[in-house]
């Protein structure tokens, strides 16, 4: 209606009743309002696992860097010392061990904590490592191998894992694990294995579920050719269940009387 309250002539103006309702509409009715919203939160639900899993795999990769830059650093000081690892801190050194790689580094900083490390801002605060290493590589026990040069094959010789949140993050003394003491035999009969592992090694740190025992997801293990694999967190439980060390170096083979000699 115009004011005079004849009728509107839409044709007259040039438009059509469809274009003065359009034109007349400031706004969103509720029940669009609402569709809208719900649209918005189905796209967001969709967008937000990718997105996790984007970010579960950015870090998980930089993890994977970081110990395989520390392996091409080992394999430089072992070159440099007559195959001789580092040792712990329990050796009497001042730092971790891995900071006696610091020369064969750019910047040890960036490489010695895992970006999945909870306890990573404390540990690198404190000059600790997400990345601990074996005891068979870094201390006197038996079984023990400390020289590149007695390892074959170096490929199955596990020198560093991922590090449990359980170690004290202020203490640099937590720079390695102690599978000798996991796979005692006492251990081993009470089935109690696994439990010593987890105190020490995170074997879920990376796509995990969370379940209680840690027996899903994955970590990282480097060897001694500087490789680095990730292990599934049940299979690791399943050897430690069967009484498998899997941490224990296997030794250089040489021949006698033609025959494969271990020692």
């Amino acid at each position: 209606m115009t004011a005079a309250g004849q009728p509107y002539n839409f044709q007259a103006r040039g438009g059509s009743r469809r274009t003065y309702l359009l034109l007349r509409r400031h706004g969103l009715t509720l029940i669009e309002l609402l569709i809208v919203v719900a649209i918005i939160g189905v796209v967001l639900a969709m967008l937000f696992p990718a997105v996790q899993m984007v970010r579960a795999q950015a870090s998980a990769t930089e993890c994977v860097n970081n110990m395989r830059q520390l392996g091409l650093a080992l394999q430089q000081f072992t070159d440099k010392h007559n195959g001789e690892f580092p040792k712990s801190v329990h050796a009497g050194t001042e730092n971790s061990w891995v900071y006696t790689l610091a020369p064969f580094l750019e910047n040890v900083d960036q490489v010695r904590i895992c970006p999945n490390d909870p306890t990573g801002p404390t540990r690198l605060e404190h000059k600790g490592t997400s990345y601990p290493m074996s005891s068979y590589i870094c201390m006197d026990i038996e079984g023990a191998i400390h020289n590149v040069n007695h390892m074959r094959p170096l490929s199955e010789t596990l020198v560093a894992m991922e590090g449990s949140e359980q170690r004290d993050p202020t203490s640099v003394t937590f720079d390695h694990v102690h599978p000798h003491d996991w796979f005692l035999q006492k251990n081993i009969d009470k089935h109690r294995v696994w439990i010593k592992l987890i105190a020490e090694v995170a074997p879920d740190r990376h796509w995990s579920a969370g379940k209680p025992d840690r027996s899903d997801g994955t970590s990282h293990l480097l060897f001694a050719d500087a490789h680095v694999e990730a292990r599934q967190a049940n299979v690791l439980k399943g050897l430690a269940d069967d009484g498998v060390n899997f941490a224990l170096p296997p030794r250089k083979v040489r021949l006698t009387g033609g025959l494969p000699v271990t020692h």
